[in-house]
């Protein structure tokens, strides 16, 4: 019996430069499962073969393409690409990692609504994002900072910016009634373990700090980087109630267990859009310490639900942690407010809800895809002519080379 429901009225693809752990990913699980729940059809599609959330889009029926950058130079993965999608026939499409999936946006056809987003308010997506300002129909922005960033780029000027900030999972069972709020606390930094933005190299001085306060606590490092062995070396405790441990990479579908098991979220980046890491943590009830960033986290997070630690106060961490060790009260008060907070505004519905509402309200007529593509050099290649025609045939050949030995 065929359902009389009406159907959607989009087909939405999704292109990511790459798939590899992290919230840029995580936003691709959780926005397109939702969008398959509602019966809308999507496809995920990486430049890149890497995919270690594989599991995770195939639980949420979530067609994932993943294509060789060992075996298959840019602009042969590029065809390939654009193939899929005259195969596919999108009337959305959205860029969401890297000016390799942002490239993708020069060969659309006209009747494709193409959205380019930005996750990181790090002056080099800006700087990447500009170029390909004349074939976007809306710049998607996750937090208000770097809304009006976008706005003030002159090659923004008549493109619409949207703040479509994240969304996450929200398990009505997990809340902070469940926790012991006068058992020792269990601190939790969950994310790459990278000096890069995530700053890991002060997570020692932070230990070393709470270390002498003599409070009892569990310190769990979850995640995986080139600096783990710096933190193996450097994270020793002394005290027998003062513990660290490592998880190492934790699965997408095992992080909502991870949570309920903490107390504390801490971060220490210098940099952010929207941590996707920390709404999950706040919505399972976990409070964080966090940096006062202007970019995503006040949105977020304020006095009533965590603690905001200036960003070159490294003492800042330690204290405010051990200020809610001496305050139970209050730690289990800015735990309810954590979690409120993000079920009323950023929950996958919600993010789903405001991202339909950025789309067109209907398709227009199929689009006409061309049955060829002439590839250009990429707009933000420091070296056009590292993808000439003649550069071409000896890169396809080096990567050959590089395959049979």
């Amino acid at each position: 019996m065929e359902s009389n429901a009406p159907q959607p009225p989009h087909r939405i693809a999704l292109i990511s430069g790459g798939l590899a752990l992290g919230g840029s990913t995580t936003f691709l699980i959780n926005f397109a499962g939702e969008l398959v729940r509602r019966g809308f059809v999507v496809e995920v599609m990486s430049f890149e073969r890497e995919n270690p959330m594989a599991v995770d889009f195939q639980k949420q029926n979530i067609p994932v393409l993943c294509l060789d950058q060992r075996r298959t130079i840019f602009e042969d993965r590029l065809k390939i690409i654009l193939q899929n999608l005259a195969r596919f026939g999108p009337t959305v499409l959205v860029s969401t990692l890297g000016a390799t999936s942002f490239e993708v946006l020069r060969y659309l056809p006209a009747d494709v609504f193409r959205i380019g987003m930005g996750q990181s308010d790090d002056p080099l997506v800006y700087d990447m994002m500009r170029h390909y300002a004349p074939w976007m129909n809306l710049v998607a922005m996750v937090a208000q900072t770097m809304k009006q960033k976008a706005e003030a780029i002159p090659e923004f000027v008549r493109v619409p910016v949207a703040y479509l900030p994240y969304g996450v999972p929200f398990d009505s069972m997990a809340g902070s009634a469940a926790r012991d709020w006068n058992a020792p606390l269990r601190i939790l930094y969950l994310g790459r373990l990278a000096r890069e933005q995530k700053r890991i190299h002060l997570l020692p001085e932070i230990l070393r700090q709470l270390g002498a306060s003599d409070m009892p606590f569990h310190w769990t490092i979850a995640g995986e980087g080139e600096e783990r062995g710096f933190l193996e070396a450097n994270l020793k405790t002394v005290s027998p109630g003062q513990t660290v441990s490592f998880a190492g990479a934790v699965r997408y579908a095992e992080v909502p267990a991870l949570l309920k098991q903490h107390d504390i979220f801490l971060l220490a980046s210098d940099y952010e859009g929207l941590p996707l890491s920390l709404l999950e943590a706040m919505g399972n009830g976990l409070v964080p310490v966090v940096s006062d960033l202007k970019s995503g986290i006040p949105e977020v997070v304020d006095s009533s639900n965590g603690c905001l630690v200036p960003v070159n106060d490294v003492a800042g961490y330690a204290r405010a942690i051990i200020h809610l060790d001496e305050n139970r009260d209050e730690l289990a008060a800015k735990s309810a407010a954590a979690r409120a907070r993000v079920q009323s505004e950023f929950s996958v519905g919600a993010m789903t809800d405001r991202w339909l509402a950025a789309f067109p309200a209907t398709a227009v007529s199929p689009a006409v895809w061309p049955q060829r593509w002439k590839i250009a050099a990429p707009k933000a290649a420091d070296n056009p002519l590292h993808y000439s025609p003649p550069m071409r045939v000896l890169r396809r050949f080096a990567l050959k080379l590089r395959s049979v030995t």
